[in-house]
């Protein structure tokens, strides 16, 4: 029979701050894929409306959560 020694209380401490990094990533990631298609329109005279802004959220935060680089 294995047993360990488990601290509970780290052990979901530690669990919490991965989750938070992670989210953390997933939002910046997003905020990241707004700024650049922002400088783009920009670049190229196009409109950036609110629908474009949430577009281009939701697929930086997709890319970050399926694309882990």
């Amino acid at each position: 029979m294995n047993t360990q020694n488990v601290n509970v209380k780290t052990a979901t401490k530690e669990s919490s701050e991965r989750w938070v990094k992670n989210i953390a990533r997933i939002i910046d990631r997003a905020h990241y894929n707004v700024a650049c298609a922002q400088e783009a329109h920009a670049h190229y005279g196009d409109k950036f409306t609110s629908a474009d802004t949430c577009l281009y959220f939701i697929r930086g935060a997709l890319s970050a959560i399926f694309l882990k680089s």
